[in-house]
């Protein structure tokens, strides 16, 4: 314990440094989870409201939310 007081006294810049540098990916990580989990829970949101037993879709197309499909 002496041995990293003395450290950090003698590098103090180094050191904040490097706690605002492992603060800041800690923020960024974080971050990237709750866009993550944004996204995931608006695409269920998107696909459960209309509550369908059965989606039909025109043959050839990527699917009811990627383009328009029209069935005659």
């Amino acid at each position: 314990m002496n041995l990293a007081l003395k450290d950090i006294r003698h590098g103090l810049f180094r050191f904040v440094l490097t706690c605002f540098g492992l603060g800041l990916l800690m923020t960024v990580v974080l971050a990237m989870i709750g866009i993550y989990n944004g996204l995931v829970a608006d695409a269920l949101a998107v696909v459960k409201a209309p509550a369908a037993e059965v989606w039909v879709v025109e043959a050839g197309t990527k699917g009811p939310f990627a383009e328009a499909s029209s069935i005659p």
